[in-house]
């Protein structure tokens, strides 16, 4: 059903579309007005010059008093165009310019903060509070405020709107100074030819109508696009940006209560004590017995800001925590103790831990606080630094998960020493990994302290951690793809094999020596393939040879019944976990890495046979290497 036009002419809306219809009912108003009364205003002005006062402190009251008028414009009834000229007459050119252009500044300034709601009292008043900048028909242009400012009544709606519309404040002054100058001048002439001709009614048309004229030619001038029919789908675009603050911060006794570290993050958003719950791995709990006393003494030490919900909930160590069971677990519990958005999770463990318990938050409530503790070297240095999180599913590593921002990590230097020697060396594959693909310089000072990294010797582990924590920081911040929307991941290197090796030994591999395995056989392919020097390759190897890795475990000779080997079905899956599209970074230098979208595979298993050999009487450096 149409609807009829009338309404909309006379709506917010149907005025700015029928913009020449308003132009013409104002002109006949303001001439027929001026019709009626022009020979007792020219009266007015010619009697004015008899009754000017000479008096300085009048002139001035007389002054202050005109200014007043045209300031408060935009709030009572006064014929702006009208005080202006009588400005000019009784107080001369320059004296009536002075106050022309100081009240009309004055009223674009009270328009402006009334319609921006700094004047809380007034724009309530005058119910300019609950507007909204959507409510206009359309949104102001430098332009357009410039034209308006010499148009009665649109002058004060266009300032009024300009606040509304937050148009910027700096830029408003400007226009609106350098509009009202002109204007003030154009009346001062105004005025001045009025005391020498009769000719009032032609000058105030002008100084009122042709500035309207000015925006009516320029909306005729502007390229209107068709509008499509009412009833055709128009497809609606929205962008917006999410800033993330994401600390990485180090310390030693995190839960000792003079430790301020963990406080500031827990208190520095809230309003009232902060509630708490904590999640903890099993492993962590065999190793370290007493630290559900010492987390429930640093608790009641700081009672009156913070809160622990429940004593900490053991988690399964490993891999046994990503199962959909265990998930289904840490929902319940968070659902039992009632934690709502401004609560915190906790989360103590290795990387497998906190990949389910930031799932677990990720999803609960759309997104809890949640601060990661690592308590691993491989945690601390890398799985406990990113922003993914996962479980495993139908048989698929990290199939289900989300790329969620922990509100902080925190790493304790502190509880990687009750670690045994397998787990804190497990850890610094990651660190060589990081280092090969990005920084040449740390992988040298790595080979050069290779001994007292492979004995965990407290000041060269504590740097490595924390270097390598900073490169994977740096390229989850700066190169441009957080939440892997690409398909280039350097931080990848060496996974793709290293995933498979996980699953075929049903995770007797930590993470950590699966890496360690497949960046050789990726170092060997990329040598194979003429990417990777001998010399280069050999010094991989030999590195983490010396931190103490074994290179050819068992699961690298694995076959199905085909004969194929079962590793190199790892690529396969690997590219169905990328989306379709192959890609895995292959070093070309020490320090630098490229992507490959192919992989040959008689050169690959080839790799994979000479990497089954590493350490044993058959294998040889040279062989299939580029010089």
């Amino acid at each position: 059903m149409k609807r009829s036009s009338l309404p909309r002419v006379f709506s917010f809306k149907g005025a700015a579309e029928n913009y020449w219809l308003s132009l013409v009912l104002f002109s006949i108003l303001v001439v027929a007005s001026f019709l009626l009364f022009e020979q007792q205003i020219q009266q007015l002005l010619n009697h004015l010059g008899n009754f000017l006062p000479s008096d300085p402190v009048q002139r001035t009251s007389l002054a202050l008093l005109l200014v007043t008028l045209l300031a408060l414009d935009v709030l009572l009834p006064v014929p702006s165009s009208l005080v202006a000229l009588l400005a000019v007459a009784v107080l001369g050119a320059v004296g009536g310019y002075l106050v022309i252009f100081i009240g009309l500044c004055l009223g674009a300034c009270l328009g402006y903060w009334l319609g921006a709601g700094y004047f809380r009292l007034l724009s309530n008043w005058l119910g300019l509070r609950s507007w909204q900048p959507g409510q206009l028909a359309y949104r102001l242009s430098t332009l357009s405020l410039i034209c308006l400012r010499g148009v009665p009544v649109l002058a004060e709606t266009s300032v009024l709107a300009a606040g509304m519309q937050r148009y910027p404040l700096r830029q408003f002054l400007l226009v609106t100074t350098l509009a009202n100058a002109g204007l003030a001048l154009a009346y001062a002439a105004i005025g001045s030819l009025l005391v020498e001709q009769n000719a009032l009614l032609a000058t105030i048309l002008a100084s009122m109508v042709l500035p309207g004229l000015v925006l009516g030619a320029r909306s005729l001038l502007k390229p209107r696009a068709a509008q499509p029919p009412m009833e055709q789908n128009h497809p609606l675009e929205g962008r917006f940006e999410v800033s993330y603050h994401y600390p990485v911060l180090f310390t030693d006794h995190i839960f000792q209560a003079d430790n301020p570290c963990l406080h500031r993050q827990l208190v520095q958003a809230q309003q009232g004590r902060t509630t708490v719950l904590v999640f903890i791995d099993e492993q962590l709990l065999q190793c370290c017995p007493q630290l559900p006393q010492q987390i429930d003494a640093y608790f009641s030490a700081h009672a009156a800001d913070l809160h622990l919900q429940a004593a900490p909930i053991p988690v399964p160590a490993g891999e046994l925590s990503k199962t959909p069971d265990v998930l289904q677990q840490l929902y319940a519990h968070m659902l039992e103790h009632g934690l709502d958005r401004h609560c915190y999770v906790l989360a103590l463990g290795g990387g497998a831990v906190l990949d389910a318990v930031g799932y677990a938050c990720a999803t609960f409530h759309r997104g809890m606080r949640l601060i990661r503790i690592p308590t691993t070297v491989l945690a601390q240095n890398d799985a406990g630094i990113g922003v993914k999180n996962g479980i495993n599913a139908f048989a698929q590593k990290n199939l289900l998960g989300a790329f969620y921002p922990a509100t902080a990590v925190i790493n304790d230097f502190q509880l990687l020493l009750s670690l045994s020697p397998r787990d804190q060396i497990a850890g610094l594959a990651e660190a060589v990994k990081v280092a090969v693909i990005k920084d040449a310089a740390f992988f040298q000072w790595m080979e050069q302290q290779a001994e007292a990294l492979a004995s965990f010797e407290h000041s060269a582990s504590r740097y490595a951690i924390f270097r390598c924590a900073q490169l994977h920081l740096g390229h989850i911040t700066g190169a441009g793809d957080p939440f892997e929307r690409g398909n280039g991941r350097p931080l990848d290197y060496g996974h793709w094999a290293a995933h498979k090796l996980e699953n075929l030994s049903q995770h007797r591999l930590r993470h950590g020596e699966a890496v360690a395995v497949g960046m050789a056989l990726d170092a060997l392919y990329a040598n194979a393939t003429g990417l990777l020097s001998h010399a280069e390759t050999q010094r991989l190897l030999q590195l983490l040879d010396k931190l103490g890795f074994n290179l050819c475990p068992p699961e690298l000779r694995l076959q199905d019944a085909q004969g194929r080997s079962l590793v190199l079905l790892g690529l396969e899956e690997f590219r169905q976990h990328l989306g379709g599209q192959l890609s895995i970074p292959m070093l070309n230098r020490l320090g630098q890495s490229t992507d490959v979208h192919h992989i040959e595979l008689p050169v690959m298993e080839q790799a994979l046979l000479r990497l089954s050999s590493f350490g044993g009487p058959d294998f040889a450096w040279t062989e299939g290497c580029a010089q």
